[in-house]
């Protein structure tokens, strides 16, 4: 098990992660949902709770076990699937938050207008109200 700054988290906090990545990607799941991206192309890959960090940016200090994002491992890690370029990841799935950061976070601004806040903290926003509306149905 990866050892991390901010330990291990509390069963409360593990029952969110899992609850979280049973949505699977965030992020291509709204980009199916708005038509921004094929159905047929499915998950940017497997899903992984990437922890927030301060200010969304890379290697600053990681927020906590009850700031995180389901997340496939292209919006993630930029991992590309076999056979499959960067560009052409990009063409279907859109910007990933490792290689294209800055873009990510735009492109999230222009899309999710009514949460507040950049980047991943507005996809933590999102995917807690389809926690809620899943709780709720």
């Amino acid at each position: 098990m990866l050892k991390r700054a901010i330990g291990s988290p509390t069963r409360a906090q593990q029952a969110y992660q899992d609850a979280a990545r049973s949505l699977g990607c965030v992020v291509c799941r709204f980009r199916i949902r708005m038509g921004m991206q094929p159905a047929w192309a499915g998950q940017c890959g497997g899903t992984q709770i990437h922890h927030r960090n301060l200010g969304d940016l890379h290697g600053q200090r990681q927020l906590g076990h009850d700031s995180v994002v389901s997340m496939g491992a292209w919006h993630h890690d930029g991992d590309q699937l076999p056979g499959r370029s960067r560009d052409q990841m990009r063409a279907v799935y859109g910007p990933s938050f490792k290689h294209h950061a800055r873009d990510f976070r735009i492109w999230t601004a222009d899309v999710l207008p009514e949460f507040s806040g950049i980047g991943t903290e507005v996809w933590q926003q999102w995917q807690d109200a389809q926690l809620r509306l899943r709780k709720a149905a």
